[in-house]
């Protein structure tokens, strides 16, 4: 299971809110077919990660996972930081 939080403080026009909600849609479906991966690679039927990206600024982002409960692998971490990366950079 993914669950993405978005937080932002930044004051936004309605067109750049726009564009923010629409990345964070897009890397929230691309954590969706991570986390499944992972899960099949672990035998269970999902995984619990929660993953808060936040708005530092109109054009920078940042992001934190939270793993504590399913232990993700590496290598799905490797692929949360590239599709962050593809996504927000």
């Amino acid at each position: 299971m993914s669950h993405v939080k978005f937080e932002s403080h930044i004051t936004q026009t309605s067109a750049q809110e726009k564009v923010s909600e629409t990345k964070v849609e897009k890397f929230s479906d691309a954590i969706t077919q991570i986390l499944r991966t992972e899960a099949a690679a672990k035998l269970k039927k999902l995984v619990y990660v929660f993953i808060t990206v936040r708005q530092v600024t109109p054009t920078t982002f940042s992001y934190t996972v939270d793993d504590s409960r399913d232990q993700i692998s590496s290598s799905a971490q490797a692929a949360i930081k590239t599709k962050f990366e593809e996504v927000f950079k």
